[in-house]
């Protein structure tokens, strides 16, 4: 604790240094000529990094003011907006929306003023893909977004739910610590402590080191980003395959607010989610959340009766916001979070299958239990020339998870084969620090420069047993106890030039320096000869990550755009390795290189928005996991290069203003140009795992008033391809592809503040894989069966 409070002041002390400088202007530079009113607000949300939403039926026919000079956002408004007949409200959460002045009663109601001014097209969703707030479709970057409402309305309870509705995006799971995240088909198959994942997730602009920490509650977040391709520039390392960027939102300031939310259902679900906005002075304001979650199990195992793929969690983050002063506001935030589960229903389809793929024949008794939580200080300097951001963060989880590796118990099995078990515990203490300013949006350009640091210790005791078959005994007993350091700084800078209205040249870099120190001490029991102690190894690299974009504008709501960047995983250990020189040698960072063109676009007065992507990536040194028949070990190796082309499109049309379509596609063309395993299978030509060639979906949205009522509803149809789970085409590592169906139907009052419905998740019961395996035996890893309940929600 001693050292968490000595970090948290030193990252005070330097953002204190930082912002020490001499006292700017405290509110923004505007510079905003006189021109229709929708192009002048989007101007000014762009140079503010605000949110402003304009129906085009509000904006029709009005000419804003000129604006110009050093003022507050209220006071841009008033002047850009005098004597059009139109007024600016704010919602309480950082957006304002434009209502024509009749609709000055709705300064009350946000929600309703909200509904006022967007009902006649689509509006833009802010997101920081590129560290500072713009609307998406200002963004240069193939990036799908959704708001608080969308996650309400279809029910985007983890990060797999988000999945169904993005393109190039796949969460999958191998055990409940190790899920699977691909975008583009980069991701990995090795769990290894230390070892980093080609995806990023930030929650409230904190790096998320492990992906055993990655689950967390999605209620009452402002909006989920998911940013494709290489983020090497603006995110840093890890980041190769694309970004996950989760953004918590703010209290706001001047009005309470209590969210409410139950749920019932199947397998004896009971939900129940809470978010309260508490105004504590004119200058500060609080919120808390939480979330309890528990359903009984999808599945069981049929020789101990356990049941498996339940869940039992409770979470809750609170957060605290106050005005230091007119310029500077201050964020502290505090979130912590368990869950518990019988573990994962391994099926065989060989040895012991009894023909039902919800039970399990393991026999061994499993279990899952993690705890994880952090605190972090966001500090927001607004100046006359940028917004100078500090954030100083600290987390923790722990995770327990004991598993068979192998689909049936020993007593099924034969001759010389055996049924592996682990026990894997681990433990991850991150701190970071980040300091960085974001320029001004002028007429030719603005910029970000900063810094960033991060300290992160991790510690994992993996224990491997193995039963023979038909007895039980134990024919292997052995523990890994691994302890990884990483380090790393990093600089970087990123600008834009615009030498006219209608074209922008961006450029940027990212110059990183990691570090990783490792031990590994490795006992087996049973033949104490094997055993090591491998400590103090340490490596350091260093990489650059450049970005460069062309924008050009032709019109106001067409933007087209050509990039290139790249990104990096960067190296490390084996730390579960069967030989000390195996452990000693190491693996380099692998490289990713991403070309780019796209469109995004807004059509007949923004009911239709359409935005396509093509990309071509180039890996090298890409890490994989393999056994070398020439020196039998199993390790880490930069073995592989590969190439991955795709698209990815998303369409929106609101062909009324009671209903809402979408519809996204993604298609992959992966392929190993390299990658040969000494002694043994020639991968070269196979696809990249976890890499559907064909992903979509297809969504729709109602909301029709009826009497003093609402009836609200939506429908999700999503798509996955057939896809391998590795490199090798093995026909025992294939998902066949699968359809989901998803939705809901209910009724609201007309101002929102009730809500009641009824829902199904997979409607059809579709069986679908999660994970193959062909460990010893075939067996097979289902994703959640339908589930139908109800829920109600309440807002004050």
């Amino acid at each position: 604790m001693h050292a968490l409070f000595r970090r948290l002041t030193i990252g005070s002390a330097v953002s204190t240094i930082a912002i020490a400088s001499p006292a700017l202007a405290q509110a923004v530079t505007i510079n905003v000529p006189s021109q229709d009113v929708a192009s002048a607000v989007r101007q000014l949300a762009r140079q503010a990094g605000i949110q402003i939403i304009i129906s085009g039926r509000v904006a029709e026919g009005h000419r804003a003011q000129a604006v110009n000079g050093v003022m507050t956002v209220d006071e841009a408004l008033a002047r850009m907006l005098a004597n059009t007949g139109l007024a600016a409200r704010m919602t309480g959460t950082g957006t304002w929306v434009i209502v024509a002045d009749q609709a000055a009663a709705l300064q009350g109601n946000p929600v309703a003023a909200s509904n006022e001014a967007s009902d006649s097209g689509i509006s833009d969703i802010v997101v920081t893909a590129q560290r500072r707030r713009e609307g998406q479709q200002d963004v240069p970057i193939s990036l799908s977004a959704f708001n608080g409402e969308s996650v309400r309305d279809y029910r985007l309870q983890s990060l797999r739910d988000v999945s169904r509705l993005t393109p190039g995006l796949l969460v999958s799971s191998f055990s409940v610590s190790s899920p699977i995240i691909a975008v583009r088909g980069a991701t990995n198959t090795f769990n290894q402590i230390g070892a980093n994942k080609p995806v990023g997730v930030l929650v409230d602009d904190v790096f998320i080191a492990r992906n055993s920490a990655a689950a967390f509650e999605l209620f009452g977040v402002d909006s989920i980003q998911v940013l494709r391709g290489p983020q090497g520039t603006l995110f840093g390392r890890n980041v190769t395959g694309g970004v996950i960027v989760v953004d918590g939102g703010r209290p706001g300031y001047d009005r309470s607010r209590l969210d409410l939310q139950f749920s019932g259902g199947s397998y004896r679900t009971a939900n129940v989610d809470a978010l309260a906005d508490v105004p504590i002075a004119p200058s500060a304001s609080f919120r808390i959340a939480g979330a309890v979650r528990r359903h009984d199990g999808y599945g069981r195992d049929r020789l101990t009766g356990q049941e498996l793929d339940d869940q039992d969690s409770a979470s809750a983050r609170g957060q605290l916001r106050v005005a230091l002063a007119e310029p500077l506001e201050l964020l502290i935030g505090a979130d912590y979070g368990s869950d518990k589960t019988g573990g994962r229903t391994l099926s065989s389809i060989g040895a012991g299958d009894d023909g039902d793929r919800r039970t399990s024949e393991t026999g061994y008794p499993q279990g899952f239990e993690r705890k994880q939580g952090g605190v972090s200080g966001r500090l927001f300097w607004k100046t006359g020339v940028g917004e100078l951001t500090s954030i100083s963060a600290w987390r923790r989880s722990r995770a327990i998870d004991i598993y068979s590796n192998v689909g049936a118990s020993y007593r099924f099995l034969t001759g010389t084969q055996s049924q592996a078990v682990s026990d894997d515990r681990d433990r991850v203490t991150t701190f970071s620090q980040e300091v960085r300013f974001a320029s001004t949006q002028w007429d030719r350009g603005d910029f970000v420069v900063g810094a960033y640091f991060a300290d992160e210790d991790a510690t994992r005791q993996l224990g491997s047993r193995a039963f023979a078959a038909v007895t039980g005994a134990t024919v292997t007993d052995q523990l890994a106890d691994a302890a990884v350091r990483s380090r790393t700084f990093a600089i970087f800078a990123d600008g834009t030039f615009r030498p006219a209205g209608w074209l922008a040249l961006k450029l940027g870099g990212r110059y990183t320096w990691d570090r990783k120190e490792a031990d590994l001490r490795r006992t087996d029991y049973r033949s104490p000869a094997n055993n090591f102690s491998g400590l103090d190894q340490a490596a350091s690299w260093q990489r650059f990550t450049p970005r460069a974009v062309i924008e050009v504008k032709p019109v106001s709501n067409l933007m087209a755009y050509a990039s290139y960047a790249r990104g990096y995983t960067a190296g490390g250990f084996n730390t579960e390795a069967a030989t000390l020189a195996a452990f000693r040698s190491g693996y380099d960072p692998e490289t990713v290189d991403n070309y780019e063109a796209g469109f995004k676009s807004d059509w007949l007065q923004r009911r239709l928005r359409l935005n396509v992507s093509a990309f071509r990536m180039r890996y090298r040194d890409k890490q994989e996991i393999y056994f070398d028949n020439l020196t039998r070990i199993l390790n880490i190796y930069n073995a592989a290069s590969a190439t991955i082309k795709g698209i990815e499109a998303e369409l929106q049309v609101r062909p009324a203003n009671w209903v809402s379509l979408g519809a996204t596609y993604g298609y992959l063309d992966t392929r190993y140009d390299n990658f040969v395993i000494p002694g043994g299978a020639d991968n070269t030509g196979n696809r990249l795992g976890s890499a559907p060639r064909h992903k979509w979906s297809l969504s729709g949205n109602l909301d029709i008033p009826v009497g003093n009522v609402r009836v609200v509803g939506n429908a999700v149809y999503s798509h996955t391809g057939n896809y391998y789970t590795g490199a090798t085409a093995d026909p025992g590592l294939f998902v066949r592809s699968y359809d989901l169906v998803n939705g809901q139907i209910g009724i609201a009052t007309d101002d929102d503040r009730f809500r009641v419905a009824v829902f199904a998740r997979n409607l059809l019961n579709k069986d679908y894989l999660l994970i193959p395996s062909t460990q010893v035996v075939r067996s097979e890893y289902l994703g959640e069966p339908r589930t139908v309940g109800a829920t109600a929600s309440m807002k004050f």
